[in-house]
């Protein structure tokens, strides 16, 4: 029985290892996140799938990030993570072709577990020979026991184009391999899971538009409000000014004309104290002489 790939995985198992040129390591840490991050659809976690019952997430994935360029050998570090792999994911290229390490990753992957899955992506060059060849030899032909290559029984690796599909397209593909799905099917689920939060999401956006605009309305009433409260309070308060402004002038006029009067008395007293002759005496009458 073939070693599943979605299964219950073992403590400190790897869904896949991703074989890749440093070159390409752009697009490794792209299918990494891809993988890793991936929610299978509901209505397919639990089912029967070529490799065991489909899991919810595959994860975790192995990527190394070490150059190997000093090594002679992938090292027991490597070794032991392609032994607890489940899967080989193989990043193609020009300069994977030329890889001995990516050579030797598969070679070694295939050597261990001739029934596991070998999963190949292009992400530039072309399939066939040439200087823009793209595939590794180990993955143009079948390997016997001890890894080597063997040339009467050859290969043709299937691998999706990232150069000529969308790069969501590209890990669905290889997605739908590790689960043991078909692709279709695995397609046809996250097209009804994204239209169904495109739905959710559309209707939450019209929510918080009906949202926004009536706190937009509110907000305009509470303006026009506080408008109308500040130029009653404008006005009250002219009209305060106005007021008292009247008082003050009404006080000075009456201050005013107080003065004109005590003016005017202290006039006619000075007046009449010096032009009119003095009262006669009111006593006996003088007899004549």
């Amino acid at each position: 029985m073939a070693t599943g790939v979605a299964g219950a995985f073992a403590p400190r198992e790897f869904a896949a290892f991703i074989s890749y040129s440093h070159h390409d390591i752009g697009t490794a840490r792209w299918l990494h996140r891809a993988v890793e991050n991936f929610r299978v659809p509901r209505a397919l976690v639990g089912l029967e799938g070529e490799y065991g019952a489909v899991p919810p997430r595959l994860r975790p994935v192995f990527r190394d990030e070490d150059e190997l360029a000093g090594a002679t050998a992938l090292g027991p570090r490597l070794e032991e993570a392609l032994a607890r792999s489940r899967a080989l994911l193989v990043i193609c290229s020009p300069a994977a072709r030329r890889s001995q390490w990516v050579d030797s990753e598969i070679r070694t992957f295939k050597r261990l577990y001739p029934d596991r899955p070998v999963f190949a992506v292009i992400a530039s060059g072309t399939p066939g020979e040439g200087e823009q060849a793209c595939f590794p030899d180990a993955l143009l032909w079948e390997s016997d026991a001890q890894g080597q290559s063997d040339r009467t029984r050859p290969m043709e690796p299937l691998a999706p184009d990232m150069q000529t599909l969308e790069r969501r397209l590209v890990a669905l593909k290889l997605i739908a391999g590790l689960l043991g799905v078909p692709y279709d099917r695995l397609y046809d689920r996250e097209q009804r899971r994204r239209r169904t939060f495109a739905a959710i999401y559309s209707s939450a956006s019209l929510i918080m538009i009906l949202v926004l605009s009536g706190l937009t309305l509110a907000a305009f009433s509470y303006a026009r409000l506080a408008l109308h409260e500040r130029n009653a309070a404008e006005t009250a308060q002219k009209i305060a000014i106005k007021e008292r402004n009247d008082a003050i002038a009404a006080r000075d006029f009456a201050e005013r004309r107080t003065w004109l009067a005590q003016q005017a008395a202290e006039q006619i007293r000075n007046f009449v104290g010096q032009d009119c002759p003095p009262a006669p005496h009111r006593g006996h009458p003088r007899k004549p002489r």
